[in-house]
């Protein structure tokens, strides 16, 4: 009785059915389990290229992809009850995750511009607060380390070293309401050390002190600061030499 072989080139149904159902080149619509929608490229059953990605909660990525992963550029937005969509993040990606230069668009209204890494601001950047404060230096992972300078409210600002969030090291505070300068150290957002000195413009401030400054010198300023456990840990950096001349002279 003769027996039925199989062709050399026979593929089995299941295996073929496998294969046509990989996915690649442009698709208009593919919809997830939990009816998550995606309108783009494909590439081995991966997105990669442009795509446009649709969550069932409402979050909006549009841009490029790379193996499945948000990765280079696009945008992320959020819907709102009305239909329309509100942007959270626009910039760089990679592997799922903002990387690199973008903006960032808080709930509350805070507004941040700078670097990205693995999700969290890292390097130099530029926040703006709702409150009407502004940050502009470098983050560690979205927390102020390094140099930068703070403004507040009433346009006072310091320029000098962070830690943590806090500002710790050397810097100058400008009390631009009163019209003073303060230069000194500060340890986790305590000034330890400084000298005041007016500014040029202290007349034209909303609230001058009556009578200007008088100009008082430390006696051997240097050797103390030497001698000082808090100004030997500090982490100096780049320190332009105007204020390395008024730590020597306090």
């Amino acid at each position: 009785m003769p027996f039925y072989h199989y062709p050399r080139n026979f593929t089995p149904l299941l295996i073929a059915a496998e294969k046509k159902a990989v996915k690649n080149g442009v698709h208009h619509a593919i919809f997830t389990s939990r009816f998550d929608r995606y309108i783009g490229d494909w590439k081995k059953d991966l997105k990669e290229g442009k795509g446009r990605f649709l969550t069932c909660t409402g979050k909006l990525y549009e841009g490029d992809w790379y193996q499945g992963f948000r990765h280079g550029n696009g945008t992320l937005s959020n819907k709102l009850p009305n239909g329309t969509f509100q942007l959270e993040y626009r910039g760089e990606w990679v592997r799922g995750k903002p990387e690199g230069a973008g903006w960032r668009y808080y709930g509350n209204g805070d507004v941040y511009f700078g670097f990205w890494k693995r999700g969290q601001r890292h390097g130099y950047g530029k926040m703006w607060y709702t409150n009407g404060t502004m940050y502009v230096g470098y983050w560690n992972m979205s927390k102020k380390e390094g140099l930068g300078m703070f403004i507040q409210e009433n346009g006072n600002r310091y320029e000098g070293h962070w830690n943590q969030d806090t500002k710790h090291g050397i810097g100058r505070f400008y009390h631009l309401h009163t019209g003073q300068l303060q230069e000194g150290c500060w340890d986790r957002n305590i000034c330890v050390m400084s000298k005041i000195t007016d500014i040029e413009i202290r007349q034209f401030c909303d609230f001058p002190t009556e009578y200007p400054i008088t100009t008082e010198c430390l006696v051997d300023a240097e050797s103390i600061l030497e001698d000082s456990k808090l100004w030997l840990h500090q982490k100096l950096g780049n320190i332009d030499e105007k204020l390395k001349f008024c730590i020597n002279q306090m």
